[in-house]
């Protein structure tokens, strides 16, 4: 039989760790930054609505407030990583090789149609047999259908 284990929990109450999280930095926060957004003018709810449903701005000028306050806080948050050694990794993009002109070889579809494969010619020829099953080829149905592309079994 399981045995209950005695702790002592401490409950932090949400409302004061909101208070607690910028502590957590120990890079300067830019005086003047809140933790949340706070527009230089009031806005209704169904202002901000329309804001983030139909990009329509509640006043003019409030989508670059709002650019500055989230880019001064990414500026604070790359800070903060920085100081505690992380680093900020950014992906390579994916280089897209354009498609050459002529094809390398082609193989034969399940229709009987050529299909041409393009890439490197060596790759081609020495994988030509993988390409003929990748792409249909002749048998690669053979078992399960009859010469019509009826289904033997039914």
């Amino acid at each position: 039989m399981n045995t209950p284990i005695k702790t002592t929990v401490s409950f932090k109450d949400p409302r004061d760790d909101d208070d607690d999280r910028l502590e957590d930095y120990t890079v300067p926060i830019p005086e003047g930054l809140t933790e949340e957004f706070v527009p230089s003018q009031p806005v209704t709810p169904k202002q901000i609505i329309d804001w983030e449903t139909k990009n329509k701005e509640p006043y003019p000028g409030y989508a670059e407030e709002l650019f500055n306050w989230e880019n001064a806080w990414e500026e604070v948050n790359r800070a903060q990583q920085k100081a505690d050694g992380g680093y900020l990794h950014v992906a390579d993009p994916v280089h897209i090789q354009e498609e050459p002109e002529t094809a390398a070889g082609s193989v034969k579809d399940a229709d009987g149609e050529d299909v041409p494969v393009y890439g490197d010619d060596n790759v081609f020829s020495e994988y030509s047999s993988f390409f003929e099953n990748a792409f249909g080829g002749d048998g690669q149905f053979g078992d399960f259908y009859d010469a019509d592309g009826e289904d033997e079994e039914n």
